[in-house]
């Protein structure tokens, strides 16, 4: 006998999805996941485009996380034509990434995932009864938007930020502020890390087949090498060599492998990868947690979300120390366009994001090619979903589909 379980529109999750589960014989026989990525076309959009407005197009492809989209692409551009920015404008970038993931992530844990945990159907909801939770959440988020506005010059798709560059820098008392705003998070940050590794996670699926982040001798987010959780090293000029892209006849994001295989990325491969690189603070942190490093359970990564708040929150610090006893600084360099090719690549907060341009004498783009985490997650949440159904075949259908969204909301594709 067959039977059909549908997830016509999955609920607080960054983008929009929906899942098809078959069952014959009461046996798993096939998971259909369904990202909803719309025709906007981006990498066709760019070409014959001038460099200075790729950064501004690519951005428009995600609201929440459109600095990495920024950041990407203006490190393939300078990559293209042999740019080299000073060291506290990579800092500057670093301190703009710090404003994302803190936006980014306490978005995600404390308005998309919390109410799973909570028995709640939104935080909205559960605001009555834990208002200081939901405090919270809207405290860090709002940390990270002031971070990108100051940096970024607005909080969604801000145009200061260039090739070469930023428009305009803070000024050292406005730098001292994020210092302060970053000290007077820590607690906060702390006690989600405490609050997420409280509950209580079913284990269900098996080792990742493989997993891929940015490599560095440090908790890095950019980069120019990669690992893989086998050992492999490549470059980001390899990339398209090691991650393959297939369309999907049933989703119209792409369906991406390495080596064959279905493969992890975001926060639970960042942390798995660079546990022993972390900051002594927040290495300490970890120790005492219930929650165990490295971990294949799928829904620990709300829990390395809120360990990266952490450990960025304590680089911000630490950046913005340096960048005030650089003062002043010059906040761009000059980009000279010429023909070539050029790679940049990102950890965005739901996983690694690559940007490839090739240009002409002028500047303007011939060709490109952008790989975002929602096309490189589709196949492991797959994988996951099949041990998780596999595992669950007791429940009913109202109890199959919560495990199966929770799963989904974990990875927040």
């Amino acid at each position: 006998m067959k039977k059909e379980l549908n997830i016509n529109h999955l609920t607080r999750v960054e983008g929009h999805g929906a899942v098809n589960i078959v069952f014959e014989n009461e046996r798993l026989k096939e998971i259909k996941l369904k990202f909803t990525e719309g025709p906007r076309f981006f990498e066709y959009i760019t070409r014959e485009r001038l460099y200075t407005e790729i950064p501004k197009i690519v951005s428009r492809i995600c609201g929440i996380c459109y600095v990495s989209h920024r950041l990407a692409s203006i490190s393939a551009i300078e990559d293209a034509f042999g740019a080299k920015v000073t060291p506290e404008i990579e800092l500057l970038r670093k301190l703009l990434v710090v404003g994302e993931y803190l936006e980014s992530h306490a978005l995600h844990l404390y308005f998309l995932a919390l109410p799973d945990y909570m028995g709640y159907p939104s935080t909205l909801a559960m605001a009555k009864d834990y208002p200081n939770v939901v405090k919270r959440g809207f405290l860090l988020k709002d940390v990270g938007n002031k971070i990108m506005k100051l940096i970024g010059g607005k909080t969604i798709h801000g145009e200061n930020i260039l090739p070469g560059g930023f428009k305009s820098v803070p000024s050292k008392e406005q730098l001292q502020k994020v210092q302060d705003d970053l000290y007077k998070v820590i607690p906060e940050i702390k006690a989600t890390i405490s609050l997420f590794d409280s509950f209580e996670y079913p284990k269900f699926n098996e080792k990742y087949p493989l997993s891929l982040c940015i490599d560095g001798d440090s908790f890095t987010l950019m980069g120019d090498n990669l690992a893989l959780s086998d050992g492999t090293l490549f470059t980001k000029k390899e990339y398209e060599l090691f991650v393959e892209e297939k369309t999907s006849t049933y989703s119209t994001a792409k369906y991406s492998t390495v080596k064959g295989k279905p493969f992890l990325i975001g926060p639970l491969s960042r942390i798995n990868y660079h546990l022993d690189n972390l900051r002594s603070e927040t290495k300490e942190v970890v120790s005492l947690l219930e929650t165990s490093f490295p971990s294949d359970n799928s829904l620990h990564a709300n829990v390395a979300r809120a360990v990266e708040m952490l450990e960025l929150a304590l680089e911000g610090i630490e950046i913005t120390q340096m960048l005030i006893n650089s003062y002043p600084f010059k906040g761009e360099v000059e980009v000279k366009p010429k023909a070539g090719t050029g790679y940049g690549v990102k950890e965005a907060p739901r996983g690694t994001l690559y940007h490839k341009y090739t240009f002409d004498e002028s500047g303007r783009c011939v060709s490109a090619n952008i790989i975002t985490p929602t096309a490189q997650l589709q196949a492991i949440i797959e994988k996951d979903l099949g041990d998780l159904v596999e595992l669950s075949l007791d429940a009913d259908d109202a109890e199959l589909r919560k495990r199966a969204e929770m799963l989904i909301r974990a990875y927040d594709p």
